[in-house]
């Protein structure tokens, strides 16, 4: 079993595994991306086999392992490769050997310095979204900007927001971060699923204007 991918660099420290099969890359980021951020504790920063995970996983889903049609985009901090292959594997499969070679040939070329993995099909809003965490992870000036926008979201909306992204799967942790992805790259994907009023609304459009403004400065060295 062979899976086709390919790997760029696009900015400093932000690399691409692109994989044009929707299942496959779910299937090969599944692993590291729970191991990452999912948002059940017996799997998140713990050994597991896919067994495992895929039964948690339907627990929580109506008795549903549908992972592959749930996500589309994948990213992650390159040490949270080390520390999930350092931890140990006990199913080790094709997919988990892509992500090995992929990690190993990053450490190959900058050495152990901290590098940000995204994987995603040719879908540009989706390799867009997942590069405003890979901005908000390695650019300091970028987080800075974007927490202090984000201060100016009202209490009311922040928690529509919050909630609406807990109830899709993400995990508590990374809310500030997803926040900012979508409202930066596709707002109207998270803004159908809540209420908002007309002075909401018109508040968000600024807050969305600045979040893009900031993401423009540094997308401009980005080439897709």
């Amino acid at each position: 079993m062979k899976i086709k991918y390919s790997l760029k660099k696009l900015y400093p420290g932000i690399y691409l595994c692109k994989i044009e099969d929707m299942y496959d890359l779910a299937m090969t980021f599944c692993r590291v991306q729970e191991f990452y951020e999912s948002p059940f504790k017996q799997i998140r920063g713990k050994r597991f086999t896919l067994v495992e995970l895929m039964a948690t996983y339907a627990k929580g889903n109506n008795g549903s392992f549908s992972y592959p049609l749930d996500w589309g985009g994948f990213n992650l901090k390159g040490s949270t490769i080390k520390e999930l292959f350092d931890l140990g594997i006990d199913d080790f499969n094709v997919y988990d050997s892509i992500i090995k070679e992929i990690h190993d040939k990053i450490i190959n070329e900058i050495g152990p310095s901290q590098y940000y993995l995204m994987g995603a099909d040719s879908n540009k809003s989706t390799i867009k979204h997942e590069i405003c965490h890979a901005l908000y992870f390695l650019e300091k000036n970028y987080k800075k900007t974007v927490d202090s926008i984000l201060k100016k979201l009202t209490t009311t909306i922040y928690n529509k927001l919050k909630q609406s992204l807990l109830d899709i799967g993400y995990c508590r942790d990374v809310i500030q971060d997803e926040i900012q992805a979508y409202l930066t790259i596709d707002h109207r994907t998270l803004l159908k699923r809540i209420k908002i009023t007309d002075k909401e609304a018109k508040d968000l459009a600024q807050i969305i204007t600045n979040l893009k403004k900031n993401y423009q400065m540094y997308s401009k060295n980005i080439k897709l």
